[in-house]
């Protein structure tokens, strides 16, 4: 048998109305001053599932792994730039700067492809 609880939001009180069902979703076997309020083992562990985009305020812990975290470093491992365009609207040179970089950048790409071919 599953019970739901339904208390105001102050707390203040410790009167509190319990009725079968209002609807909710809560964790099973909770204890209200030693007695069982909730007993439902069908319930299953917390979850997340998002449909479409998410912003978090926060950072991401992926199995006590920093998702922010993990990301700056492969972005700083990998070396990718993150141009600004407002200063390259500004000075010619950063720009220019920026489009010889990604010119060498698909030119060492290239030879790197070539030479793996080449040692197969």
């Amino acid at each position: 048998m599953t019970y739901y609880i339904n208390y105001p939001s102050t707390m203040s009180s410790t009167t509190y109305t319990v009725s079968n069902p209002i609807a909710a979703t809560a964790t099973s076997n909770i204890s209200w001053n030693g007695s069982t309020l909730i007993d439902n083992t069908d319930i299953k562990p917390a979850s997340l599932e998002v449909h479409g985009n998410a912003n978090f305020k926060g950072d991401l812990t992926l199995q006590g792994k920093s998702l922010k975290e993990s990301l700056e470093k492969i972005e700083e491992r990998l070396a990718i730039l993150h141009p600004n365009e407002e200063l390259e609207e500004k000075w010619e040179n950063l720009r220019g700067l920026r489009k010889m970089y990604m010119e060498l950048e698909a030119e060492i790409i290239e030879k790197e492809k070539m030479w793996a071919i080449l040692k197969k």
